[in-house]
C-alpha cells in the first residue's frame, strides 16, 4: 500500500480543543518562512497550524515536553510545514478548476463553534481566541481550506467506481468481518421532543414507511440513512438502558406503542427478526461493502494527486538556510 500524503493531517483543522498558546514574537508573524508555487508561507501561519498540529498530538499521545523532546517537535513542525505546503497546493488547483469555497457553509461551520465556546463560559469564544493566540482569520481561512479540500477530492475522484465483482471478491474473502452475534433486528426513529414522536408514531400506524419517515426525521446520523436500522441488539450490546430494554421486550416484527425517553431524546422503536449466530448474507452488507470500498479507492487516487502535485511543485522551505 503506498505511502500516506501529509493531506491526511489536514484532517486536524476539525479537531477544536484547547490549544496551546502562540510562542512567536509579533513583529516576526509576517515573515516568510516558505513557499509553493511562489505562495508564501508566513510564520505566523505555521506557528498556528503548528501549535494545532501538537495540541492534537499531546491529546492523542500525551504531554510533549518541548524542551526535551526536541526530536519529536521537530518532526511536528516539519509535519505542520508538510500540511501547509498541501494546503497552498489545494487552494491553487482549486483556483485552476474554478472551484470556490462554500462561503455560507464555512460561516454556519465558524458560528456554530462560536455558539458552543459561549455556551460553555461567559465570552468562550474569545477566550478560545485569546488563549491559542488565534485570530479569527487563521480559523476561516482552515474551514476554507477544509471545504475546497473536500470539494477537489469530490472532482478529481468523480469517475470512480466499485463494481458488483469487486464488492462480491471482498465478500467472499473476508467473510469472517460479517459474522454477528444472536441477537434481534432493531430499528429506531429518534427525535428531541415527545410530541414530534407521537406524530410520527401516528403516521406509522396510518401505513407510513419506518425506512422513510426515519430518513426524514430522525436525528440520529448512524441510523437515519440505513432505514433506522442500529444492528442487531442482545443483551451484552452497549445502548441506553431504557432503549435497549425497551428493545429486547419487543416481540419480533412489532413496532412499540409508546415512545420511548432516553437521555438522547424519544426513539421509536421496530423490532425484525430474532436471528441466531451467523454471517449476514451478502445481499445485507452489499451497500456498506460497496461504500467502503468506493471511500478506499477514492482516497488512494486523491493521496497519489497530492503526491503527483508536490512532485511537480517548487516548494521552497526557507526554515533550512
Amino acid at each position: 500500500m503506498r505511502k500516506k500524503t501529509n493531506c491526511q493531517v489536514l484532517a486536524l483543522i476539525l479537531i477544536l480543543a484547547v490549544f496551546m498558546l502562540s510562542g512567536c514574537q509579533e513583529d516576526t508573524q509576517e515573515q516568510a518562512i516558505g513557499e509553493v508555487n511562489g505562495d508564501i508561507i508566513t510564520q505566523k501561519q505555521f506557528d498556528q497550524h503548528y501549535r494545532m498540529v501538537l495540541s492534537w498530538y499531546q491529546q492523542t499521545y500525551g504531554e510533549v515536553d518541548e524542551k526535551n523532546d526536541q526530536e519529536l517537535v521537530a518532526n511536528l513542525k516539519d509535519s505542520s510545514f508538510q500540511d501547509l505546503v498541501v494546503q497552498k497546493l489545494i487552494l491553487q488547483e482549486s483556483e485552476r478548476r474554478g472551484i470556490e469555497a462554500d462561503l455560507e457553509q464555512v460561516e454556519q461551520d465558524l458560528e456554530a463553534i462560536r455558539a458552543q465556546r459561549d455556551q460553555l463560559e461567559e465570552n468562550g469564544y474569545q477566550k478560545f481566541l485569546d488563549e491559542n493566540g488565534f485570530d479569527e482569520e487563521f480559523l476561516k481561512q482552515e474551514w476554507i481550506t477544509q471545504n475546497l479540500f473536500v470539494q477537489l477530492q469530490d472532482d478529481v475522484t468523480s469517475d470512480i467506481v466499485v463494481t458488483e465483482e469487486e464488492a462480491q471478491n471482498y465478500y467472499e474473502e473476508n467473510k469472517t468481518v460479517f459474522e454477528h452475534p444472536a441477537g434481534k433486528e432493531i430499528y429506531h426513529i429518534l427525535v428531541e421532543d415527545q410530541e414530534k414522536a407521537n406524530e410520527i408514531l401516528k403516521q406509522l400506524n396510518e401505513g407510513g414507511s419506518f425506512g422513510e419517515l426515519a430518513a426524514q426525521y430522525s436525528i440520529d446520523p448512524g441510523s437515519k440513512s440505513r432505514g433506522g436500522d442500529v444492528g442487531l441488539v442482545n443483551e451484552d450490546t452497549n445502548f441506553v438502558e431504557p432503549f435497549k430494554k425497551a428493545a429486547l421486550e419487543l416481540s419480533p416484527g412489532t413496532l412499540l406503542t409508546t415512545p420511548v425517553e432516553s437521555e438522547f431524546g424519544f426513539h421509536i422503536i421496530k423490532a425484525g427478526q430474532q436471528l441466531d449466530e451467523g454471517v449476514w448474507p451478502y445481499s445485507k452488507v452489499q451497500d456498506d461493502i460497496e461504500a467502503s470500498l468506493l471511500r478506499y479507492k477514492q482516497e488512494e487516487s486523491f493521496n497519489q494527486f497530492l503526491e503527483d502535485l508536490q512532485a511537480k511543485a517548487e516548494i521552497k522551505d526557507f526554515r533550512k538556510s
